[in-house]
């Protein structure tokens, strides 16, 4: 964070503690209003008496009667004119600090990394990427590996803005979260290596070897307490690292897989190879989208984080 201190001593922070800021909107209200009290409190949203204590406090704190009675009218004191546009800019400065202008994302000029799981990327950077082509071409997406063990450093150094995890990570209190999808699991395998009947119990199937995929500890763990909730355990016979083996690992091995949903439907790699539910609806992988609190507000981000949330809810109809 830049440091705004300058080397200000304390007494510089201390001397606020008697001055009343809010009273500079009065101090505008009645200049504007030529120092009438009625008026002035009317536009402020004061009663006139609220008005008049106001404007007494406000010559207490800035050593000035600030407005003199002249016959029938008010008339500022030199102190006054010379405070008004100083106070007017600042105002100004201000309000449209703490009310930015409406996000506009055809003149957005922006760079956002994204950690987005390998054999995630394609059910997501293909239409992110024509999307920010046509609506936002000032901001530049990046997808960035990290491994889950490094999130948090990722997210700590500034690395990545965003992240798409699957159930892996406790999200801590500095982060927000939300969910993206929910996928049951299919089990995969190859007609010319495995043959299956209609109907498999949990008991059969974890009785073929398994090929299992270290993509996420946690998937994994999640199928192998699921069978042993049933009192099975399923023989794990190999391990790959991703998914993109699995599909000719599987054609060459009488093995099968078990994957979630997301991750082999519609996927061109897995289109030789049969898909049957594991279990539906019994267990689940749940994807989320996770940011840093700092970026809440983003508005860059926050619209990159509505396309997500849009575009996994128009794969889960």
């Amino acid at each position: 964070m830049q440091n705004l201190n300058n080397g200000r001593t304390d007494t510089f922070f201390q001397q606020f503690r008697h001055w009343d800021l809010n009273l500079l909107v009065v101090l505008e209200a009645l200049y504007t209003e030529q120092g009438n009290v009625t008026r002035a409190a009317q536009r402020v949203g004061l009663s006139q008496s609220a008005m008049s204590h106001a404007l007494n406090r406000l010559r207490e704190m800035l050593g000035d009667p600030l407005f003199i009675k002249r016959g029938h009218r008010m008339e500022a004191t030199s102190r006054a004119v010379a405070l008004a546009p100083v106070v007017a800019g600042w105002l100004e400065l201000i309000r449209t600090q703490l009310h930015p202008p409406e996000f506009d994302p055809a003149s957005a000029q922006q760079e956002i990394n994204v950690a987005i799981p390998e054999h995630l990327e394609r059910l997501v950077l293909p239409a992110l990427l024509g999307f920010l082509r046509q609506q936002a071409p000032g901001i530049h997406l990046h997808s960035r590996p990290v491994p889950m063990a490094q999130l948090t450093d990722a997210f700590t150094q500034g690395r990545i803005d965003m992240a798409i995890i699957g159930n892996d990570w406790e999200p801590k209190e500095a982060y927000q979260y939300c969910l993206l999808a929910e996928s049951r699991f299919m089990y995969v395998y190859d007609a010319r290596q495995l043959q299956f009947d209609d109907a498999v119990s949990l008991a059969e199937l974890a009785e073929v070897p398994q090929l299992a995929s270290n993509y996420s500890h946690k998937t994994a763990t999640i199928i192998d307490n699921y069978f042993a909730e049933q009192g099975v355990t399923r023989r794990i016979t190999a391990t790959s690292g991703g998914i993109t083996a699995i599909p000719p690992i599987l054609a060459e091995c009488p093995m099968l897989s078990i994957l979630p949903e997301i991750m082999v439907a519609d996927h061109p790699l897995f289109d030789a190879l049969v898909r049957r539910p594991f279990e539906p609806d019994k267990v689940r992988a749940r994807l989320y989208l996770v940011w840093h609190r700092l970026h809440e507000h983003d508005p860059a981000q926050q619209f990159i984080r509505d396309w997500l949330l849009r575009h996994f809810a128009a794969m889960s109809q």
